[in-house]
């Protein structure tokens, strides 16, 4: 006795196995070896799924907090809908709510049609969020992480409204495109979903991406993705892609590319490449808060920009934000971000609550982090940049006086460093300007003065000052290099007569080198007239009893 098996395949119902006894007289060992590899390899085929793809089968609706009823039954229920245009049975599939799984009766599901579980066949749905798959072959067909704040409505977050799939292009989209039924029944379960929109094609974004360790880098997307293309092997899960690297020596910076990546719907993708290297702990003043908007308009978001000032690369999740109470003590702190985000040597990052309205209103904005901060005073304050154990970075005490004097108002204008390597004093901040809309966030300011070599003691940037605020030599900058330190200046504005208009300062300390910015601005609040003029030196060192004068030319532009 053996058993003949036919096999055959329609488009409908995929494979379809039929067992059938009869009398076989075996011939020898060989042909019986084969017939029963054959069995054998038929019958596992017998348990695998159609070739369904991902997206074919879709969850389009979810009730898993029934009570109170609205005008359906007290019943969980999930809804399937076939995507694709064949037959799909559903004994082929499993569905995952959880940690638990069934295994559906069989059903032939018709393309363009839904099928409902209701709460006897199903595992129970939490209230409070659970994941559902739809499975075939251990694959993922479709997957969702359903939440109870995906009711936008508190009242139907109380229970007895469905949450229904918004936009069936788009299924591995879930912000905005799961919401609360609009049917008075609280659910469309087996009929058209209430609300049918086609949501806009979200550009795919790299959001953050880290060495995991020295042999593997994670990135992560704002969209879930199918596939990424690259010269190395990854796995990828949701809108992870982990991505195998040759080990990364622990002082190299090394870079990789990411020449396209796919996602659930048709999306172009700019190729990327990304430098990376593992991240160190920064010291005082590696990373330089460079830039401050503290008085936004009614609506908008204060924002602060960071600079990495070293040759390392830094995590900004191990840093925060804060406010000091008195030299000792910190307000709460507000980390710059929750997961693992790299900065780059000499990369510029702006930090926001709301990164929408930053790029809405300066659209030359580029390198954004969505996070809260410390509020900030229209007036003066105090922000602060701390590691996750309190060691201080950086710090500035702000006053609303930095700004360009000329300015009728300060909304919506940033105040900027003029080089991230100044001590954070009034002269080393101005305000930014409206050749770049008045402000830079995540990018170079627009008066950055790079440092220069200095041959002489006392050196200006240039000998031509132009306070009019356009981002164009606005300031007059003194370059300073001493043999030694314990030097003081008093540094003044004469005329041609040699009659003193303005002290810039009366007696300042001075590091073995630096800079002195000057922006024009005279005692009484007025803007120096075009003319020629001089800046005075008068520098002493009380330690080793020295003593330097310097008178330097400088010519300010302007109408007469």
């Amino acid at each position: 006795m053996f058993y003949n098996i036919i096999s055959s395949q329609t488009r409908e119902t995929g494979y379809i196995h039929f067992v059938k006894k009869m009398n076989f007289k075996l011939i020898n060992n060989k042909n019986f070896s084969f017939y029963i590899g054959l069995i054998i390899i038929l019958l596992n085929k017998a348990s695998f799924c159609q070739n369904i793809k991902p997206y074919e089968l879709l969850l389009t609706e979810i009730m898993s907090d029934p009570k109170p009823a609205v005008h359906l039954p007290e019943d969980e229920f999930i809804e399937v809908y076939n995507n694709s245009d064949y037959n799909i049975n559903l004994s082929n599939i499993n569905i995952q709510v959880g940690s638990k799984t069934f295994i559906p009766e069989s059903y032939v599901l018709k393309p363009d049609s839904f099928f409902v579980f209701w709460d006897k066949e199903i595992p129970a749905l939490k209230n409070t969020g659970d994941t559902i798959k739809i499975l075939c072959n251990k694959k993922i067909i479709h997957s969702v992480q359903y939440k109870p704040n995906m009711h936008l409505s508190k009242f139907k977050r109380n229970g007895g409204w469905s949450l229904e799939l918004v936009d069936f292009s788009k299924p591995c989209l879930t912000n905005n495109n799961w919401i609360s039924s609009l049917s008075k029944s609280g659910g469309t379960p087996g009929h058209l979903n209430s609300h049918q929109e086609e949501l806009s094609a979200f550009p795919i974004e790299l959001n953050s991406y880290y060495p995991k360790n020295d042999t593997q880098l994670i990135l992560f997307f704002n969209v879930p993705i199918e596939s990424i293309e690259t010269q190395y092997s990854y796995k990828k899960h949701n809108n992870q892609a982990l991505i195998n690297i040759p080990k990364i020596d622990s002082n190299s910076i090394e870079s990789i590319s990411i020449t396209n990546v796919k996602t659930c719907y048709n999306v172009d993708f700019d190729e990327l490449n990304l430098k990376y290297g593992i991240p160190k702990n920064p010291k005082y003043r590696d990373i330089i808060i460079n830039e401050l908007l503290f008085n936004p308009e009614e609506g908008g978001s204060d924002f602060i920009e960071v600079y990495n000032n070293s040759s390392n690369p830094f995590d900004l999740s191990r840093l925060a934000f804060s406010k000091k109470t008195n030299e000792t003590e910190f307000e709460e702190p507000f980390q710059l971000k929750k997961n693992p985000f790299l900065l780059l040597p000499k990369e510029y990052y702006a930090v926001c609550s709301d990164k929408y309205w930053l790029k809405n209103t300066f659209p030359k904005a580029f390198n954004v982090i969505e996070s809260n901060i410390p509020s900030m005073n229209n007036d003066s304050g105090n922000i602060v940049l701390l590691s996750l154990s309190a060691e201080l970075i950086d710090e500035v005490n702000y006053k609303e006086s930095w700004h360009f004097k000329e300015l009728k108002k300060n909304e919506n204008i940033s105040l900027e460093k003029i080089n991230p390597e100044h001590y954070n004093i009034a002269s080393s901040w101005t305000s930014a300007s409206f050749s770049h809309d008045y402000a830079t966030p995540g990018y170079e300011n627009s008066n950055f003065t790079p440092k220069e070599t200095i041959e002489n003691l006392f050196t200006l940037k240039s000998k031509i000052i132009s306070p009019n605020s356009d981002g164009y030599q606005d300031q007059l900058i003194l370059h300073y290099k001493l043999s030694n330190t314990s030097w003081t200046a008093k540094i003044s504005v004469i005329n041609s007569s040699g009659v003193t208009l303005h002290v810039v300062y009366p007696n300042i300390l001075l590091g073995t080198n630096g800079f002195v910015n000057w922006d024009g601005i005279l005692n009484n609040k007025s803007t120096i007239k075009p003319g020629i003029y001089a800046l005075h030196i008068v520098a002493y060192n009380s330690k080793y009893r020295e003593k330097l004068t310097k008178k330097m030319i400088f010519y300010v532009n302007g109408k007469l």
